[in-house]
């Protein structure tokens, strides 16, 4: 397999530090400096430590987009803030609206969140296997047909598992932290508002569409098939029902 375009992975960089950006300044209206920080904060270590102990001690995972540090790449850590914040944000507004009485923190969301980011990644992964952004040490039974950089092929199970782990780990540790929290429920476009989860939404659309690009070209229908659940949820916040 080939080396990933470096204008490939430049673009994948400025991609993510631009939606990070607007992913910031989303929860600084919805939620303030303290919460941004915290969910920031919380969103990039947490994933970061797990892409480490996946490169650096379990040995199944390489990146190959730059910067990187320890082998754990820039714009992979900021993917996984800029799609946490985002689903998490959906998932406050979807529940809200099954609860308009609720605070849109209740029990089923970080289980919500965890499943729509999971849901994205079914089609997220099996385009940046293919477009050489990483590989995996080992063969998978999840898109055996794509062929890693080192012509492994397709993408093992428990790369979802961890997907599932580490968004219910950061849900459910920022809700524990905010639990006491005082919040005015009256301003504009805060964290579980109509117009916090459209825009939101759009947020998520910059990971969706590309990577539906990719599966239209190549025709790989089923992976757009096997997201609807998320695309559904998308088209749910952006009605803002």
């Amino acid at each position: 397999m080939s080396s990933p375009d470096p204008r490939l992975s430049r673009a994948v960089t400025a991609h993510a530090v631009a939606v990070a950006g607007l992913s910031a300044a989303h929860s600084l209206r919805a939620r303030g400096l303290r919460r941004t920080l915290l969910f920031a904060t919380l969103a990039n270590a947490i994933p970061a430590i797990g892409e480490y102990l996946a490169i650096n001690v379990l040995g199944s995972l390489r990146h190959h987009t730059r910067p990187q540090s320890r082998g754990v790449p820039l714009p992979i850590t900021l993917g996984w803030y800029n799609i946490s914040y985002a689903t998490f944000s959906v998932a406050e507004s979807l529940v809200a609206g099954a609860d308009p009485g609720g605070s849109g923190r209740g029990s089923s969301l970080p289980p919500i969140t965890a499943l729509l980011a999971t849901n994205l990644d079914l089609l997220l992964d099996p385009a940046g296997l293919d477009s050489a952004l990483w590989e995996w040490t080992g063969d998978g039974p999840y898109a055996a047909e794509i062929r890693g950089r080192n012509d492994r092929r397709g993408i093992p199970l428990f790369n979802f598992a961890g997907w599932l782990a580490i968004e219910s780990t950061i849900a459910l540790a920022y809700r524990f932290l905010t639990a006491d929290d005082g919040e005015d429920e009256t301003r504009p476009g805060k964290a579980g508002s109509p117009e916090a989860g459209r825009t939101s939404a759009l947020l998520l659309l910059l990971y969706y569409l590309p990577a539906a690009a990719w599966a239209s070209k190549r025709r790989g229908w089923k992976y757009l098939l096997y997201s609807l659940p998320f695309l559904a949820a998308l088209w749910s916040a952006l009605k803002g029902s």
